[in-house]
C-alpha cells in the first residue's frame, strides 16, 4: 500500500509541476499562439487499461484513476462578468441548443467541440479548438497544452486549459483538464444545424480487443462526420520526461 500510494503522489507531484511550467511559458508568449514542446505529445498509454471491465469512452473518472484528483480552486471572476452556468464571462450564451443555427467563426485549423460542465450536465457549452491539441481519430498525437477561442464573445488566444476552462465559467473543483472535459466533436447536420458528434477519442489502443475496438469505431465515426484530423508527424513519449524531473 505505502508503495502504491508513494507512486500516485510521486506522479500527481510530476503532472502538477509539468501543468505549472507549461502554463507560465504559455503565459510569457507572445504572437500566434504556438505550442511549448512542438514535438510532445499526450502519451494515451498513461491512461489505465481498465477499460476492459466494460467501461466506455464517456467514462469520466477512469481517465484520472491513476493519480488523486489535484485540488482546485477557480478564481473568482474579475468584477463585474457574468457567471451564469453556460454563458461566458462577457455574457455570452456558449449552450449548443441556443446557438446551433447561429454563424461561428471557426479559424483555419481549428474545430468546433463541445463541453461538459459539471453545474449544466444536461447541456454542452460550444468551443473552437486547435486540432493540433486534439487527438488523431486513434486516440493518439495530441500536443500537450491548449489553444483556443471563445465562440460567444470572440475572444481569441486561450493559451492553456486552465484560464479557458474560467472564462466559459465550467465552475471546477478539480484540476481542469481538457481530455476530462472536451468531449464531442461538433457537426452540422442536414439541415445545417450544429449537433454533437462523435465523442473524442482522448485514449490510445493498449493491445486489448475492447481498445482496438473503440479506437475502430471512433475512427469510423470521425471519418464519417468529416471530423478527420490532420497531426504533425512524429511523437515524444510523454513518459521520457521523467527522466529530466525525476
Amino acid at each position: 500500500m505505502g508503495n502504491s500510494y508513494a507512486g500516485q503522489l510521486k506522479s500527481a507531484r510530476f503532472e502538477e509541476a509539468l501543468h505549472n511550467s507549461i502554463e507560465a511559458s504559455l503565459r510569457s508568449s507572445s504572437g500566434d499562439p504556438q505550442p511549448i514542446f512542438t514535438q510532445l505529445y499526450l502519451e494515451p498509454d498513461s491512461y489505465p487499461a481498465g477499460m476492459e471491465g466494460g467501461g466506455t469512452l464517456e467514462d469520466d473518472d477512469e481517465l484520472d484513476s491513476s493519480s488523486p484528483p489535484l485540488p482546485y480552486l477557480q478564481a473568482p471572476a474579475p468584477d463585474g462578468c457574468c457567471t451564469l452556468d453556460g454563458f461566458c464571462q462577457a455574457g455570452k450564451d456558449l449552450r449548443l441548443v441556443s446557438i446551433a443555427t447561429e454563424s461561428i467563426e471557426v479559424p483555419a485549423g481549428f474545430e468546433l467541440v463541445g463541453a461538459k460542465s459539471p453545474s449544466v450536465p444536461e447541456h454542452i457549452l460550444v468551443c473552437a479548438v486547435d486540432r493540433r491539441f486534439l487527438p488523431d481519430e486513434n486516440g493518439k498525437n495530441a500536443l500537450l497544452g491548449f489553444s483556443g477561442n471563445c465562440v460567444g464573445c470572440g475572444e481569441k488566444g486561450f493559451r492553456y486549459f486552465t484560464e479557458f476552462s474560467n472564462h466559459i465559467n465550467l465552475k471546477l473543483s478539480t484540476q481542469p483538464k481538457k481530455q476530462k472535459h472536451l468531449k464531442y466533436y461538433l457537426v452540422k447536420n442536414a439541415q445545417g444545424a450544429l449537433c454533437k458528434g462523435p465523442l473524442i477519442c482522448w485514449k490510445g489502443e493498449t493491445g486489448s480487443s475492447s481498445s482496438s475496438s473503440s479506437s475502430s469505431s471512433c475512427s469510423a465515426a470521425i471519418t464519417s462526420s468529416h471530423c478527420a484530423l490532420s497531426p504533425p508527424p512524429g511523437a515524444l513519449i510523454f513518459q521520457q520526461l521523467k527522466h529530466f524531473y525525476w
